[in-house]
């Protein structure tokens, strides 16, 4: 993983007239492609690792084509604000890192978790342990 210093926001469109930015960290690759660095939430069409070809228009970016699909796969929950800032989930996301995935926590309780495809780590499992612990 990237430091935090090394990611570029980019302001991102993909509905073809540029109404509808999403702001990403990404990571610059090469001119017009960069990796994405974190969940997008508004679009399905690219993903956290995607690498992808841009177009610069005006202020913002077209999205123009994924280059390279992600080697990570997506996990997400809608977790209470009780487990959301529990002492357990800080530990869940600090092995989520060692397991050399992301957590993420958007719109206060939606926990996403981006780990390698071929992990072996059961993660629903391992989100389900920390609920049952918090909540008893």
């Amino acid at each position: 993983m990237s430091n935090i210093q090394d990611f570029i926001k980019l302001h991102l469109y993909f509905d073809g007239t540029g109404q509808e930015v999403e702001v990403l960290d990404v990571l610059f690759v090469d001119e017009d492609v960069y990796e994405i660095a974190e969940t997008p939430v508004f679009t399905e069409k690219v993903t956290f690792g995607d690498v992808i070809k841009v177009k610069k228009e005006r202020d913002v970016f077209k999205y123009i084509d994924t280059i390279e699909k992600s080697k990570f796969k997506r996990h997400n929950w809608l977790l209470s604000k009780q487990v959301i800032y529990s002492l357990e989930l800080k530990i869940l996301k600090n092995k989520i890192k060692e397991w050399n995935g992301k957590a993420e926590q958007v719109f206060g309780g939606i926990f996403i978790v981006n780990l390698p495809t071929d992990t072996e780590i059961d993660i629903n499992s391992e989100v389900q342990k920390v609920i049952r612990m918090v909540e008893k």
